[in-house]
């Protein structure tokens, strides 16, 4: 496939394009190679598996990711019952920043507030935020269950890291990246909703 990076298209060809990188996301569980159905299935083990020990979800992203992870972390509190956060509290994220560097500007408060057997969520587009990075070394650290979504380049080190499960959408462009990390993970919390509401 075609990298989307300098390409120019209509928006309906964006769309387009959006559904065949979303068909052809990679996803890995526990770095081995699996179809995206698995890796789809495995999100939902972890979210049942966390909720049955009353783990913590925790969500780490930077810019769109950040918006993303808020706004995914309010729908699996609601929906799936799971005790679920993000950071988005300005005072918070600044005394940080200013204090130890925007390197730890996650990191340093996770370090406190997870626990063992918590689960980490970890978005990059890039896969190279470092302090993204960060995060996911202190979830190996705690024993945290880890999900983690990057995009770009294969290479990049998030989706190399050892996690639960990963996925990586193969585009250069940040808004077919982030909408397909939503669409990954809002099918995994919905389809996991639905299944629970309908069976009842």
């Amino acid at each position: 496939m075609k990298s989307t990076s300098n390409q120019m298209f209509p928006p309906r060809e964006w769309l387009s394009n959006l559904s065949d990188r979303l068909q052809s996301t990679q996803a890995r569980i526990d770095g081995q190679n699996v179809s995206l159905d698995e890796g789809l299935e495995k999100i939902i083990e972890v979210f049942i598996s966390l909720r049955a020990r009353n783990g913590a979800l925790w969500w780490v992203g930077n810019g769109g990711s950040n918006g993303l992870c808020q706004h995914l972390s309010q729908d699996v509190l609601n929906k799936l019952k799971i005790r679920s956060l993000s950071f988005a509290e300005t005072p918070l994220i600044t005394c940080m920043a200013n204090d130890f560097g925007y390197k730890e500007v996650y990191s340093r408060p996770l370090t406190t507030l997870a626990q063992p057997g918590d689960a980490l969520i970890a978005i990059s587009s890039s896969g190279k935020s470092e302090n993204i990075l960060n995060c996911v070394e202190l979830a190996h650290q705690k024993n945290m269950s880890l999900i983690t979504l990057s995009g770009f380049n294969s290479d990049n080190p998030l989706w190399n890291k050892k996690s639960d499960v990963s996925f990586y959408i193969s585009s250069n462009l940040y808004g077919l990246v982030e909408v397909g990390h939503e669409a990954i993970l809002h099918s995994a919390i919905e389809s996991l909703w639905l299944r629970e509401t309908q069976s009842k």
